[in-house]
Order: structure tokens, then C-alpha cells, then sequence
């Protein structure tokens, strides 16, 4: 027969274990934590399960909220990339040229917890419709992305398309500067450039030059008084790459933005002797 103090003691151990049973299960069944696929409910799939860790709500901090801002740039730059054709989808074709030419993408689907070997884009096509939209891409990278981004601050699958879109993009910014359209950028040109546009001044100082002082001279290697496309892409190229890995676009290409934040409206040219 059981002493009434083993009896206390028994009794005392199942009431703790049924109340920290109660709360785990209380706990679990709260909605911050169901994102992040603790629940009650029984039967949630191992694929469910996988969508929920990356919609997983992480505590905002500036380490990795910028993580997760790059992450998201650089995988757009790899979408962009991979969809040849720009009609924001990608398709079968696309992806396996991209994948037999690009390791480092092939790599990044597998570091996901996915097969390369099979089927790739019926594993990343949630919907079933046959292609990837951008929305479906970023659901099943992002986790892997920021994982990448944090230890190495960059994403190997991002560098050639990050290298390309900022070549294109330093083009527009020289070809906007170029008002005559003579392929090279003039004193004054570059001076009416750089007061219109603060995202001019931001990238010439990211390239470790100063933007308020004699910028053409720095820029003009042979000092013959103008800057050629060679010597604008020379002196800025580098910085071009470092923006766009980091928020996707060479800002200084984007259109101009007013006040309200939309388009600013490029003022009427009236050409002599033209009526409305």
C-alpha cells in the first residue's frame, strides 16, 4: 500500500504535468505561433508545414530587417533574371536554361530543401499552373536568401544579374546626363545634372568621390574636359553594383519622383513655331 506521502507526492506530479499539458497546448494555439506552424490541429503536411516557416513573423531588429530588405532585392534580381522574356512568370524552359547555366542557382534551390534532380518547377509552382510567379519564388527562397545574405552578406546566384542590371542602369544615368546626345558628358551638363538630382550626388559619393567639389575633373581620367562613357562607367561602376545588390535599382536611373512620391512631370517643350 502506498504511505500517504508518496500518495501527496504522486498526485502533486500529475497535476503539474496536466497543467504545463494545458498550457503548452494553450500556447501553441495562439496566433503569433501558428504562423511559425505550432498548432493544435493535427494533420498539417510536411509541405504546410515548410510554407509556414517561411511566412514565420521574426521580431524586427535592423540586422535583420536589412537581411530580409537585401534578401528580397537580390532575389528579385535572380526572378528577373531567370525570366528572359519579362512577362513576370517564369516558364519551364527558362528555368532549366537558367539552371544548367548558373550552379550557384542550382545550389540555392537545393540549400531551400529542395530536389534538383526532378521536377524543380513543380516543386516551387504552388498554384499548379505551370509556371513560377514572383510571389511563389519569394515564398520558397526567402528563408534561404536571408540565411545566405547573413552569413555572407551577398547571394552568389545574384552577382552576374546584379553586375548586369547595374551596367544597364549606369548606361540610362549617362544617357539622361548627355543632354546634346554627343556621348560625352560636359561641364556644364554634369552641373545641371547634379543640382536636378540628389541621387546623382548620392552615387558619386557612394563611389568614394567627392559630389561637391569639381566632380567632372575627378571623373575626367584623361583630363581632356568632358567625361566619356568609359570614364563615367570606370569611376562608378562599382558603386552602381553595390547599390542595386542592395535595393535592386541604380536609383539615379529611376524616374525622377515629386513630393507625393509619383513621377514628376517632365516640363513642356515648345518647339518654335509649332502650335497646340
Amino acid at each position: 500500500s502506498q504511505t500517504p506521502q508518496n500518495h501527496s507526492t504522486s498526485f502533486g506530479i500529475c497535476y503539474c504535468l496536466k497543467t504545463l499539458s494545458h498550457t503548452f497546448v494553450h500556447w501553441c494555439s495562439s496566433p503569433c505561433l501558428s504562423k511559425i506552424g505550432c498548432s493544435s490541429s493535427k494533420g498539417a503536411g510536411a509541405a504546410q508545414a515548410k510554407e509556414e516557416v517561411n511566412q514565420a513573423v521574426v521580431p524586427a531588429t535592423d540586422n535583420n530587417a536589412g537581411a530580409a530588405d537585401r534578401a528580397l532585392a537580390q532575389l528579385r534580381l535572380i526572378f528577373d533574371k531567370i525570366d528572359a522574356n519579362a512577362d513576370a512568370a517564369i516558364s519551364k524552359a527558362e528555368l532549366s536554361k537558367a539552371l544548367d547555366a548558373d550552379t550557384s542557382l542550382v545550389d540555392l534551390i537545393k540549400d531551400a530543401g529542395f530536389n534538383t534532380t526532378f521536377s524543380v518547377l513543380d516543386q516551387l509552382d504552388t498554384n499548379k499552373d505551370g509556371h513560377i510567379t514572383w510571389d511563389e519564388f519569394r515564398s520558397h527562397l526567402k528563408v534561404q536568401a536571408v540565411a545566405e545574405i547573413e552569413a555572407n552578406t551577398d547571394m552568389k546566384a545574384a552577382e552576374l544579374p546584379a553586375k548586369e542590371k547595374a551596367l544597364a542602369q549606369l548606361r540610362e544615368v549617362f544617357k539622361g546626363i548627355d543632354a546634346n546626345a554627343d556621348a560625352a558628358v560636359s561641364k556644364e551638363e554634369l552641373s545641371a545634372a547634379l543640382q536636378k538630382d540628389q541621387r546623382l550626388k548620392d552615387l558619386i559619393k557612394d563611389a568614394d568621390l567627392n559630389p561637391e567639389f569639381s566632380v567632372l575633373e575627378q571623373l575626367d581620367t584623361n583630363e581632356d574636359g568632358k567625361v566619356t562613357w568609359e570614364e563615367f562607367e570606370t569611376n562608378l561602376y562599382k558603386a552602381a553594383v553595390q547599390e542595386v545588390k542592395a535595393t535592386g535599382d541604380v536609383a539615379a536611373a529611376l524616374p525622377a519622383l515629386d513630393e507625393t512620391n509619383e513621377p514628376a512631370k517632365q516640363p513642356e517643350v515648345i518647339v518654335e513655331g509649332e502650335t497646340s
